[in-house]
């Protein structure tokens, strides 16, 4: 291992957003990224919930996700999320949260490390578990109401 790497590396473990805005971006990146398997459907979800959340108003939402797809890759899903809670405002995490469930529910399909990241992601941001479940209750019962079962 050259110098170059050290360095390389020694920089990846010291990630941390600049600011909730990214905090957001990289913990839904994270979630949808987990399976290594990022859908369509996914990406179209996120780029609803960034034009639409009041919070990304005036941001270079580009830029962060640069930064947040390059941690990712580098330090995986897990310690993404641990280096990103602590910049998300306690008053946010719930709907966090609910955004993240509803994107992770686009394409349809709930892969089984989605659902391990779920409930780490849940534990990460300190919601109650009633809370959490309540959220994802929420979600599965509007896709059943939408598809008539």
């Amino acid at each position: 291992m050259g110098i170059f790497d050290k360095t390389y590396k020694s920089t990846l473990v010291t990630y941390s957003p600049q600011n909730e805005q990214e905090a957001w971006l990289a913990i839904m990146h994270a979630c949808i990224a987990v399976d290594d398997d990022v859908a369509d459907a996914e990406l179209e979800e996120l780029a609803q919930i960034l034009t639409s959340k009041a919070l990304f108003e005036g941001h270079d939402v580009q830029d962060y996700y640069r930064n947040v797809l390059y941690a990712q890759a580098q330090i995986g899903s897990k310690r993404l999320i641990d280096n990103s809670v602590d910049k998300v405002a306690a008053e946010n995490k719930a709907n966090l949260f609910a955004v993240t469930i509803e994107l992770l529910l686009a394409d349809g399909i709930i892969a089984e490390k989605e659902e391990e990241l779920i409930t780490y992601l849940y534990s990460a941001l300190d919601l109650d578990t009633a809370i959490a479940k309540n959220i994802i209750q929420t979600f599965l019962d509007k896709i059943r109401q939408n598809s008539g079962t």
